[in-house]
């Protein structure tokens, strides 16, 4: 019983000490079979307790680390589901109104776009600031029945949008231009700016 409380109590001794001290206790003593058991009890709890550190460190206490050779680090896709929705969100049906009307607003017929038209042969449009160049590319084929080479787009001062559409070497800008009216808006705003000198010279 002494043996046992001593084991018990005297915390300042490591595990591995008692043990041994109280199994020679027993061989001397002749303790009964009920202390034996609180000892081979204790000896199983420190077993458990290696293994438990075995299992959370690892064997190998070294761990090895992924070299990065690029400065990018993406982050690994993952694998998303489709919403199922108990309920829906609202209760009409969205139309898409962005379409090529919406893109493409007018032709400008002023005289620098008039100009590029016979110089550069691209055809100058007032566009939509939400637009891009493909959405233009798109709706000027879809409009004007030609497939554009490039197109550039510039922001105006005003808030306003502009896109240069470059025609292929193949079709011409000016019969596009004429197909869609361009040149005889030109025609038509020339002779409005030349009216009110006329009549002021009269």
């Amino acid at each position: 019983f002494v043996c046992v409380f001593f084991f018990s109590s005297r915390r300042r001794h490591t595990r591995q000490r008692s043990v041994s001290w109280a199994r020679r206790c027993v061989q001397e003593t002749g303790i009964n079979a009920e202390y034996m058991g609180i000892l081979q009890r204790t000896m199983q709890q420190e077993k458990a307790q290696k293994v438990k550190k075995v299992v959370k460190k690892g064997q190998k206490a070294i761990r090895k680390q992924k070299v990065w050779t690029k400065p990018v680090f993406r982050r690994p896709k993952t694998k998303t589901a489709p919403r199922k929705a108990k309920v829906t969100r609202s209760s009409y049906v969205k139309f898409n109104t962005f379409d090529k009307y919406a893109i493409i607003k007018n032709p400008l017929s002023s005289e620098s776009a008039i100009r590029t038209i016979e110089d550069n042969n691209t055809l100058v449009f007032a566009v939509d600031m939400k637009a891009n160049k493909k959405q233009i590319k798109h709706a000027c084929e879809q409009l004007y029945n030609f497939k554009p080479v490039k197109v550039n787009t510039l922001i105006k001062p005003d808030g306003t949008k502009k896109a240069y559409v470059k025609v292929p070497k193949e079709q011409e800008a000016l019969e596009i231009a004429n197909k869609i009216g361009i040149m005889q808006r030109s025609h038509q705003s020339k002779i409005e700016t030349r009216i009110p000198l006329f009549a002021w010279i009269l």
